[in-house]
């Protein structure tokens, strides 16, 4: 089930530890729950989170993986 949907706000630098925030540009923010390094850059990139069991994961457009992520 699709949580959050649209494009992130800024630079996006791909995956990197659990300090990192994706803001989407609604504002609604996610942090990365677990370390999974993956560079990507792409300014404004579409995004989606979605729920996966009791999980919820980023996907953006171009990365072939997702992440992890919680409500910051």
């Amino acid at each position: 089930m699709i949580v959050c949907e649209g494009q992130l706000s800024g630079d996006f630098e791909g995956f990197d530890d659990t300090d990192t925030i994706f803001e989407f540009y609604n504002g609604q923010q996610w942090q990365q729950a677990v370390y999974s390094y993956s560079y990507f850059y792409s300014y404004m990139p579409q995004a989606k989170v979605v729920q996966e069991g009791g999980v919820y994961r980023l996907y953006v457009q171009g990365m072939t993986g997702s992440v992890e992520v919680k409500r910051a």
